[in-house]
């Protein structure tokens, strides 16, 4: 039997109006907020594991468990922060929720952190409550449910020899450039979507609005 993957999800702060779909992430997870996320935890009466922050977007939490306040100025954003004390302690699945909000800013520094848990032998995602985000550097498939929609882009340089099979828009060993939306808003042809690459890294993003 293989070693069990350490799990963790981490509750940011973008303002969100329906938490309901925590629920389907945060079970059996060891569960992190960036600073005021844990107001979020709070709302859905949740416990939550760690908290970490400058507290500049909320009042210091007063919780029974560990929390690690930061200072206002500093390198990293809480997010981040709280990304690498995950990876520090362990944890090889990271789970983001509310990270995707009105601040496109934060949002990007939040894909940004996706990209850190990849070359650091990290899985991650991005999730709110219509979007996932990946980033990747392998060939993935990935099956119809809750996503309608998906659209994929090259992270910083191109990709080589991108084809997919499954899709409404199929494609084969195509180059696709880091300035290139060809490959935004496809959809499922078959249950089962397909994608490979030789060189590389693409941003997925699936969505359901």
């Amino acid at each position: 039997m293989g070693k069990e993957i350490k799990k963790c999800v981490i509750i940011s702060g973008a303002p969100e109006s329906d938490l309901s779909y925590y629920k389907d992430y945060i079970n059996d997870c060891f569960i992190i907020c960036a600073d005021s996320g844990y107001l979020k935890c709070k709302k859905i009466g949740v416990k939550p594991d760690l908290i970490i922050g400058d507290f500049d977007s909320s009042y210091p939490p007063n919780e029974d468990c560990e929390i690690i306040t930061l200072q206002v100025r500093k390198n990293d954003s809480d997010t981040f922060h709280c990304v690498k004390v995950a990876a520090e302690r362990g944890y090889r699945d990271i789970t983001v929720l509310g990270g995707i909000g009105s601040r496109v800013d934060h949002t990007y520094s939040n894909i940004l952190s996706l990209n850190y848990c990849l070359n650091n032998g990290i899985s991650a995602k991005l999730v709110n409550n219509n979007n996932m985000v990946i980033i990747t550097d392998k060939p993935v498939n990935f099956s119809k449910g809750k996503y309608e929609f998906f659209s994929m882009f090259a992270v910083f340089d191109r990709v080589e020899n991108l084809s997919i099979s499954g899709a409404q828009y199929d494609l084969s060993e195509y180059t696709l450039e880091p300035d290139d939306q060809l490959t935004q808003s496809n959809g499922f042809k078959d249950q089962t979507v397909n994608i490979s690459f030789t060189k590389g890294k693409l941003i997925l993003i699936f969505s359901n609005d």
